[in-house]
């Protein structure tokens, strides 16, 4: 009996053993901090998708796109959560070696926060907006919202800031008349007595905002791990979509993010209201050429190719 005991012990170390060994460590970088936006990965984490896959998942956080593509390249990760697009595209457009494997969120969850004393964003004229680059995805949905209310981008000055934590602080510090910002802070401005002068849904419903990028040549020789990342992703998002997991959804992201479960909670409706997460592994070509439209609204000059931007992962 104590020899089959034994035996038994052994075998389960030799599985335990097998098992540790077989979990791959896979390195992906996002821009900024954990936020409602990547919300879906600390899903992910939380309740077990990534290593039901045999995934680790090292994520190591960046203060610009451009930071977050020069590592993708250069290859010392291998994927990106929740990218903005902008950058990308001129990154491909320019040579890099990436690739657009999944659209993540196919509406921009942004709000125009303000300082009190805006009431319209024809009253920004003259004042200083925080968005993320000259060029980015902020500015993309912003350009719209001043075109829809007769302005210019010439209308009113600029500080860039990649993160929506870093555009926050520009507001509260009086660096900024306005700001563009994601949930939860978004909720957190209001709480602190600025005002929401408009919602990027309300301007550009089709024009999707953040894709999931993997270094091409990593993926070409990787498909099988990219394609368990992108499963365990999509569960997490279809986990998020059942309402009966929101204040378990809502612990999970403040224990991350360590902000107020109220405001997380407006979130979770909030981002469900827009419908902000992409369901689908497909990459829909007709959301991702309306971005480049939208983005060549900003740079006429700007030419792209878009289908040869995405790749497939059977």
């Amino acid at each position: 009996m104590r020899k089959f005991q034994a035996l038994m012990l052994i075998a389960a170390g030799l599985v335990a053993g097998s098992a540790a060994r077989a979990e791959e460590t896979l390195e992906i970088g996002g821009v900024g901090g954990a936020n409602a936006v990547v919300w879906a990965h600390y899903i992910a984490e939380a309740k077990g998708l990534y290593a039901a896959q045999g995934l680790k998942i090292d994520l190591n956080y960046s203060q610009s796109n451009a930071q977050v593509l020069q590592a993708l390249t250069a290859g010392s990760t291998k994927m990106a959560i929740a990218a903005g697009i902008a950058d990308p595209m001129y990154a491909f457009a320019s040579g890099a070696g990436i690739a657009i494997v999944r659209i993540d969120g196919q509406v921009g969850p942004y709000a125009l926060e303000a300082s009190k004393q805006f009431k319209t964003i024809k009253d920004l004229k003259g004042h200083i907006v925080s968005v993320d680059e000259a060029k980015g995805t902020t500015m993309v949905y912003f350009n719209k919202m001043l075109a829809a209310n007769g302005m210019k981008r010439s209308d009113v000055d600029f500080v860039y800031a990649g993160a929506t934590a870093a555009r926050f602080a520009a507001l509260e510090s009086g660096a900024a008349a306005a700001s563009m910002i994601t949930a939860p802070q978004l909720f957190t401005a209001e709480a602190h007595g600025f005002v929401n002068l408009g919602t990027v849904p309300q301007y550009a419903p089709d024009t999707p905002f953040t894709v999931e990028l993997v270094n091409r040549a990593w993926a070409q020789a990787n498909k099988a791990t990219a394609k368990k990342y992108l499963v365990a992703y999509s569960g997490a998002i279809k986990w998020f979509d059942d309402e009966k997991n929101k204040a378990e959804a809502v612990d999970i992201l403040g224990k991350v993010t360590k902000m107020s479960p109220d405001d997380i909670a407006k979130s979770y409706d909030f981002l469900k209201k827009i419908n902000y997460f992409e369901r689908s592994d497909t990459v829909s070509l007709k959301k991702l050429e309306n971005y480049y439209n939208a983005q060549r609204e900003l740079d006429p000059s700007f030419k792209l190719d878009v289908p040869k931007l995405v790749m497939k992962i059977d």
